[in-house]
């Protein structure tokens, strides 16, 4: 009966400490791996520096394209654009002209 009171008064000081550290284990676990924890803000910060790449390439295609349209305008037409513009929609050349067929777009 004695170890049984011994058992049960020791017991009871390990209680609140195993508690504590089930729940900082706990609370550790899901600060790593949770859905708002390291991880998945570094995993966040990989996709940002992605998208961050394309919005770059897209704004770059953006200031060709919009390049092209300016020259293309009535105010400052380029005749070597024009010539060329003319040439692909009507599907015609010059004599002697060379036409190589780009298909990989």
């Amino acid at each position: 009966m004695q170890l049984f009171q011994e058992i049960r008064r020791r017991v009871k000081y390990l209680i609140a400490p195993l508690f504590w550290l089930v729940l900082t284990v706990y609370f550790g676990y899901h600060a790593v791996n949770g859905e708002r924890g390291l991880r998945r803000l570094f995993e966040l910060k990989q996709e940002i520096q992605i998208a961050s790449q394309v919005a770059e390439e897209v704004a770059l295609r953006r200031a060709e394209m919009e390049k092209r349209v300016h020259q293309l305008s009535p105010q400052s037409i380029d005749v070597d654009m024009l010539e060329e513009s003319a040439r692909t929609l009507l599907n015609m050349g010059q004599e002697g002209d060379y036409v190589i067929l780009d298909t990989a777009e």
